[in-house]
């Protein structure tokens, strides 16, 4: 037996290809490809997600259903005292406070129906929709 060394066993430390040639030896090169391989998780964010909701929310209110969707959703975001929180938070809260109002301003449409409430966060009104006509327009 003789003290001479084991042969080089393949690998990445005896690949014999070129580094890549961005100035970092072949180690460091090779770090953050391995990373990604392993499929570690992006961190997660503290914040609450801020995505547009999938769906409409309803509320029923003086025998009217009174809907927002996805679009209008979204766009109670402008309004001030909404930072951090979810589109389907701000749309509850504001069916909360204004369904009431808004079934007693459909005077002239029997219930039930359903409404559709655009909303216009930069002029602060709500649009009241039954079918494709506004029946009702009132600020908030």
């Amino acid at each position: 037996m003789s003290d001479d060394p084991k042969p080089a066993e393949p690998g990445p430390a005896s690949d014999p290809s070129p580094a890549p040639d961005d100035g970092r030896p072949a180690e460091a090169a090779a770090a953050p490809q391995e990373a990604k391989g392993r499929g570690s998780p992006a961190p997660k964010s503290p914040r609450p997600s801020l995505a547009e909701s999938a769906e409409s929310l309803y509320r029923d209110a003086g025998g009217f259903r009174l809907r927002l969707d996805p679009p209008d959703l979204a766009r109670l975001r402008e309004l001030p005292g909404s930072k951090g929180r979810t589109d389907r938070e701000l749309g509850e809260e504001f069916l909360e406070k204004q369904a009431a109002r808004f079934a007693q301003s459909l005077d002239d449409v029997a219930p039930p129906a359903e409404v559709r409430v655009v909303v216009d966060p930069y002029s602060r009104q709500a649009f009241l929709a039954v079918g494709r006509t506004i029946r009702s327009i009132l600020s908030f």
